[in-house]
């Protein structure tokens, strides 16, 4: 088995760079928390809705699905969502606003739609968001995070302070003041000429309007804010990152690994997978007995069978010196030898895994 969480755990982040199956993983932990009988929500922010097809589902939303447990469960339950950077936006609006006026202000706002729709971080920020409200969501014990590949899913730890920093910025204020008489303020006017000028009067005044009411949602993004900051470093959170145990793999988990630490966090877990083929009916270093039709090929399969072998004491090393370097527990899960495409498979999958021993 793969990583039990301890039960006062709220929140798992997995983290990792792309194509080492960090969506397949969340999956199967999620999987395992719902099947020890807690309400658990999956919830990804990964563009490339891998999700789904983990899950053995058609077409994940916004709003969670339920999904099946393996009929020999007696588990809790499982829910899965898949981030959309509109749907999302708009609610935290809504929430953010306290008031009907204003958020539709806001959300009817040009400006506002091109963001929401378009940009990176308003995706990362839709994410964080969306994070403090399921934890907060009476309904589940746990909620895991699939996130984005690696610089993606720093920005998405970054999201809610980037926020609040972009309304503090001396130019936001600067452009909203500009109006004003001060001398100290006048480039402010004279640059909303130059782009009215340039851009339009509607654009400039709808970038004014978008900015005013943000302006006053300030304080409550900053205290939520402040909430995202204090839970991901609280004892409730755990950081997953799931790597491969190839040399470039575990470069790129280490830089991933300094990047959680540059903030103040901390890594709880380390997921290496696709890491060994498991051994079918037999023990791994007995002779292998081939049939007359394919004796002439023996020489070529124990060649094959040479490098994987060699290929995996390579990743074996390799997992003990990051454990050792990092100073952190560490699990390895198996190549998968048929399609985790529904809950039974990644079950079967998961409890594959055998945990890094560093002295060994």
């Amino acid at each position: 088995m793969v990583i039990e969480l301890p039960d006062d755990c709220r929140l798992a982040f997995c983290v990792g760079v792309g194509g080492v199956g960090k969506t397949t993983f969340a999956a199967a932990l999620a999987l395992r928390e719902a099947l020890r009988g807690r309400s658990v929500l999956v919830l990804t922010a990964d563009p490339a809705r891998r999700l789904a097809d983990a899950l053995g589902i058609y077409g994940l939303r916004d709003t969670p699905s339920d999904i099946p447990l393996p009929s020999h469960a007696p588990g809790g339950e499982l829910h899965a969502a898949m981030l959309e950077t509109k749907a999302s936006a708009d609610e935290i609006i809504r929430h953010a606003a306290n008031d009907a006026g204003r958020a539709q202000r806001v959300l009817d706002n040009r400006i506002y739609q091109a963001f929401s729709n378009t940009l990176a971080r308003s995706h990362a920020y839709a994410a964080m968001e969306r994070v403090h409200d399921a934890v907060h969501d009476s309904r589940y014990d746990l909620v895991v995070v699939d996130t984005p590949p690696a610089q993606s899913s720093i920005e998405i730890l970054d999201a809610p302070a980037r926020l609040v920093s972009f309304l503090d910025q001396r130019v936001v204020r600067w452009f909203l003041q500009a109006s004003d008489d001060s001398p100290g303020l006048r480039g402010g006017a004279m640059a909303q000429r130059l782009l009215r000028a340039v851009a339009g009067a509607s654009l400039v005044s709808a970038l004014t309007e978008f900015l005013t009411e943000m302006a006053f949602l300030r304080e409550g993004f900053a205290e939520r804010a402040r909430e995202v900051r204090d839970l991901m470093r609280s004892s409730s959170a755990r950081f997953v990152l799931v790597s491969s145990a190839d040399t470039v793999g575990i470069e790129a988990a280490k830089s991933v690994a300094a990047e959680i630490a540059s903030r103040d966090l901390e890594l709880a877990h380390v997921v290496f997978n696709r890491a060994f083929v498991p051994e079918v009916g037999r023990a791994a270093h007995a002779p292998v007995t081939y049939p007359d039709s394919l004796a002439a090929l023996a020489p070529k399969l124990e060649q094959m069978r040479a490098i994987l072998t060699q290929e995996e004491q390579q990743k074996r090393s390799n997992m003990v010196a990051f454990c050792r370097e990092q100073e952190v527990p560490a699990w390895s899960l198996p190549e998968a030898t048929r399609p985790l495409a529904d809950s039974s498979a990644l079950a079967a999958w998961i409890d594959q895994g055998r945990q890094v021993d560093p002295f060994a």
